[in-house]
Formats: structure tokens, C-alpha cells, sequence
């Protein structure tokens, strides 16, 4: 679903002590288990406001209650550059 932005089996790293930046992607993970990587189009004390990856999608709002965790993106990267 976030496709052509993130491909199927392409790994998504994270920066939990990184500031958000408004325009950079960021990933969400909701109180109801929900979890997604969206562009940040800004952030209050109150909610969150997200453009989807793909067009599809469209932007969503979220209540900052309804967010457990939220985490700049830090990259996005081909299988093929990861080694296990």
C-alpha cells in the first residue's frame, strides 16, 4: 500500500531520538495496534495530521491519545542493502 515510495520487502529504519520534521516521513504506530509510515504534514499538542505514502490513501488526523509511538524515518532501504 505504499507503493512506489516503499516497495514489498524493502526495510523502513527509524530514529526514535530524532525531531519530527513536517514533509519527512514518519512512522505511527496507533493504541489500536495500527501501524503505518506517512508523510508528517504537521504535529500540535493535540493531533497529528498525515499524507499518505501513496495516492490512494489520502491524509488522515489523529488525536495525539490515539497515538502509542511516533518516530522519524530515518531511511528506506533496498533488500538488497541489507546483510543479516
Amino acid at each position: 500500500s505504499m507503493a512506489p515510495a516503499i516497495r514489498n520487502g524493502w526495510v523502513v529504519w527509524c530514529e526514535p531520538n530524532h525531531a519530527l520534521i513536517p514533509s519527512e516521513y514518519v512512522m505511527v504506530r496507533r493504541t489500536n495496534g495500527e501501524c503505518m509510515v506517512k508523510e508528517l504534514l504537521y504535529e500540535n499538542a493535540t493531533e497529528v495530521s498525515l499524507m499518505a505514502v501513496n495516492d490512494g490513501y489520502g491524509r488522515v488526523t489523529i488525536p495525539r491519545e490515539e497515538i502509542e509511538q511516533i518516530h522519524h524515518v530515518g531511511g528506506i532501504v533496498p533488500p538488497s542493502k541489507i546483510k543479516y
